[in-house]
């Protein structure tokens, strides 16, 4: 399909209004149900990507953390290199955040971007991320930079990235102008990057790309499976489908939420992830769906402030 293209801030990317997430094809994600029935197999996988670079989508997000993802990628995209805007990221624990000398730290992090190169099997990644930005890491983000720079100089990456939860940290990172781009959380029941985020990305020309746009599919019926003690989840998750029934959209609830995300200007691109065909078939979709103001009315009700259920991470569960 033909994608609007969008500029991903100062890095001047032109990116596809979707992006191809790909921790589920690298490792068992998400909430598990009878009828999801973990990662796809190896070939499955890299005919998944090669689709989605047929269908227009050019940003591919992995991470080294991603179990087999990045060697998937590397397969998939060895002929077609090109085709590809391809963003991966770097793994700083606290504790070795917190521990690292200067030194050290630039090390860990070239020598990890070194290993994320080989399995990718390329010279280079477009964009290069800090995954889970902490305030310590920013705290550090002369050192960082230098690293960054390093790199850079190196040709073994174009631009710079971090990953965030929350709108706390990505105001931190924006005031030490850290960042090419920023990876944020935002769906409908998460919105606390409007109002300050957003705005000042675009103030400083930092590229906004948004994941958990399905709140690791709580957003979808799979929420029915989530344990009693997230029941909030669940229950908001019903909300949200008895909307989109009840309005008579002709969408999956997946994709409703994809919309809504795309329909927000500052957003240079939705970062989605996929597991099979059918789920890439039903986000290429999303891309061309309008959703009525009247419902995107109602959703502003279905917005949540407990952190603890925004952040998939406090969960305890895959």
């Amino acid at each position: 399909m033909n994608f609007s293209l969008s500029t991903l801030g100062r890095t001047g990317l032109r990116v596809s209004a979707l992006a191809l997430g790909t921790v589920e094809i690298g490792l068992p994600y998400g909430i598990a149900t009878p009828a999801h029935g973990g990662r796809p197999g190896e070939q499955e996988a890299i005919r998944l990507i090669h689709t989605a670079l047929d269908a227009g989508i050019n940003l591919i997000d992995t991470a080294r953390d991603y179990g087999m993802s990045e060697t998937i990628l590397g397969q998939a995209l060895h002929q077609r290199r090109t085709q590809a805007i391809l963003a991966t990221k770097v793994n700083l624990l606290p504790a070795a955040v917190q521990q690292l000398s200067s030194r050290q730290l630039k090390r860990q992090m070239l020598d990890t971007l070194d290993l994320s190169l080989r399995e990718l099997q390329t010279d280079y990644v477009d964009v290069w991320q800090i995954h889970n930005v902490t305030e310590e890491l920013l705290e550090r983000a002369e050192e960082v930079a230098d690293a960054f720079s390093a790199a850079q100089r190196a040709g073994k990456i174009r631009w710079t990235g971090g990953s965030f939860y929350g709108a706390a940290l990505p105001l931190l990172a924006l005031d030490r102008d850290l960042f090419d781009v920023m990876q944020v959380t935002y769906s409908v029941l998460d919105r606390r990057i409007e109002e300050q985020v957003l705005p000042r990305a675009q103030q400083q020309n930092v590229g906004i790309v948004v994941r958990s746009v399905l709140l690791k599919g709580v957003l979808t019926a799979r929420a029915d499976h989530l344990p009693a003690r997230l029941h909030a989840l669940t229950a908001a998750s019903q909300r949200f489908r008895r909307i989109i029934a009840e309005a008579g959209l002709a969408a999956s609830a997946a994709q409703v939420a994809v919309a809504f995300a795309l329909a927000q200007p500052q957003i240079s691109t939705v970062l989605v992830g996929m597991s099979s065909l059918a789920e890439l078939e039903d986000n290429l979709r999303a891309a061309t769906l309008q959703l009525p103001p009247a419902v995107l009315e109602q959703f502003d009700a279905l917005e949540l402030s407990d952190e603890t259920l925004l952040n998939p991470s406090t969960w305890d569960i895959p």
